[in-house]
């Protein structure tokens, strides 16, 4: 009983403590990636309306931070630093439609990551399936707003995920992901983390080799 109530407290602490930092992590992400969209729009758009976004910045910080609220945090944060652009351009309705494709996106690829940033698969497919899922919400606008047809809103959507999950994803965020590993994590106060999976089967073949050297 004495326990329990010495333990309940602490729990309580943590939770309180997590939503600053999870807030302090989404304003990050926003800034970031709004300075990153100054610099990246600047390249052409491919017709029509495929661009090049830095989504490697909250795909970055994904794969990086724990789960928890940290996936919500940096695909709001995201979503926020986009929106603070189209305001800035003019603001228009479709525009909805970004910023639920932003935090969607990228919140589906926070949960594929699941707190396991060292495998390199998962951390690709998270960035690739983020970013379809982002162009496939985005390019729907053409088929309520515009006058498009269904295959711009194909070529839309498929142009994007390439851009946005493979050349501005993958090829990006591992090497990223790589260098950082620890450094970003301590920075905002999260611990890193560490390949668990690894470690077990180390342990484990390790187990009988020292049994052998017994016999």
């Amino acid at each position: 009983m004495t326990a329990n109530k010495k333990t309940a407290p602490t729990q309580q602490t943590d939770t309180r403590a997590s939503a600053p930092r999870a807030m302090v992590v989404a304003a990050l992400v926003a800034v970031l990636f709004f300075f990153g969209l100054l610099i990246f729009e600047r390249i052409p758009e491919i017709p029509v309306d495929i661009d090049f976004k830095p989504f490697f910045i909250p795909f970055m910080f994904l794969a990086l931070l724990p789960k928890g609220l940290p996936t919500l945090a940096i695909p709001l944060g995201a979503a926020v630093g986009e929106s603070i652009g189209d305001i800035i351009e003019g603001y228009e309705v479709d525009d909805v439609f970004g910023f639920a494709g932003y935090f969607i996106g990228f919140a589906i690829a926070g949960l594929i990551v699941n707190g396991q940033p060292l495998k390199w698969g998962r951390v690709a497919m998270a960035c690739l399936v983020g970013a379809l899922v982002q162009a496939v919400i985005e390019a729907s606008a053409f088929l309520v707003f515009g006058e498009e047809g269904l295959s711009v809103a194909l070529f839309s959507a498929l142009g994007n995920t390439i851009t946005h999950g493979i050349i501005l994803g993958a090829i990006i965020t591992i090497p990223l992901v790589r260098a950082l590993h620890g450094r970003v994590e301590r920075l905002l106060g999260f611990t890193p983390q560490r390949p668990q999976a690894s470690s077990r089967r180390t342990a484990s073949t390790e187990t009988p080799s020292k049994s052998e050297a017994k016999s």
